[in-house]
């Protein structure tokens, strides 16, 4: 690739997300905009990093400039109706899984620009979203870290019927933790969840196994916690490893000793410790 070619490249995605930064900016709503780490010239890897449901870009604030500091482009993009300042907002109900598909692409498009090698990286709904890229696009490397492909309570054959339940029925809010309710952190995603919006998630989950596509990407990489206590780990497995019949490498990785939660990558939640997190994502991603 010459060097010029690579600076046109690099132009038209910083000209992309230059647009979207300023559609965010004239939004008054938005607190927590998208973000992004390039080099001067077109890289090795471009990272892309999908933040989960009802969180925002800062999610890795972390993370995203270890990578970066690392030589790899990173492209963090705001998922639809995500970092807004009201907290308590009820526009989560809108997001539809069409809205999360349609800048996943966007973000691996621009991640494209950036690096001769593409890895999308997501939790919980960035995760399952990463799973939907690899099987239609020919991202290099999908990681799904926690994804939402169904509730641990429920069994597996279940849960997209109870997805479709939640898209169809009256939609209702809920706390993550009702013990704190609006004292939740971190102070940049919402303390509530949306029915609807917990529906129109596990729709991606369902549409990842039905996808008919002649691209799909070279490797996908499921990483689980252990002692998570909110998805289901044997059903995400199960639903990621029907990718090999499309062609993809697949590869599980089950983190122990990690604590009860979810959100594992998340700096904001100390008792989440991410910091023990980051280093086998680092490894993952600069995995050829």
């Amino acid at each position: 690739m010459s060097e010029h070619s690579g600076r046109e490249r690099l132009a038209k995605a910083r000209l992309l997300l230059d647009t979207i930064a300023a559609q965010e900016r004239a939004d008054p709503q938005v607190a927590h905009g998208s973000r992004w780490w390039l080099h001067d010239d077109v890289v090795p890897t471009a990272v892309v990093l999908l933040h989960g449901l009802t969180n925002s870009p800062p999610q890795y604030d972390v993370l995203a400039p270890q990578l970066h500091a690392r030589g790899h482009a990173v492209i963090n993009l705001r998922l639809p109706y995500h970092g807004y300042r009201d907290r308590m907002t009820d526009a989560i109900a809108k997001v539809r899984a069409s809205d999360l598909e349609a800048v996943a692409l966007q973000a691996v498009v621009i991640g494209a620009l950036c690096g001769e090698r593409v890895v999308v990286a997501g939790i919980s709904v960035g995760a399952t979203l990463a799973g939907w890229l690899a099987a239609r696009t020919r991202i290099d490397l999908g990681i799904a870290i926690a994804p939402f492909s169904g509730i641990r309570e429920l069994p597996a054959g279940t849960n997209d019927a109870f997805g479709a339940l939640m898209r169809t029925g009256p939609n209702m809010f809920g706390w993550w933790d009702p013990r704190v309710k609006h004292r939740q952190p971190p102070s940049h995603g919402y303390p509530r969840f949306s029915t609807r919006a917990l529906g129109e998630s596990l729709r991606i989950s369902s549409e990842m196994e039905r996808t008919a596509s002649l691209e799909h990407g070279r490797r996908v990489v499921l990483v689980e916690n252990a002692n998570d206590p909110v998805v289901n780990n044997t059903h995400a497995d199960r639903r990621f490893r029907a990718l090999q019949s499309r062609g993809l490498a697949y590869e599980r990785v089950i983190l122990c000793g990690l604590p009860a939660m979810h959100d594992i990558v998340e700096p904001a939640v100390p008792q989440a410790k991410p910091h023990l997190v980051y280093p086998k994502l680092i490894e993952i991603i600069e995995t050829a």
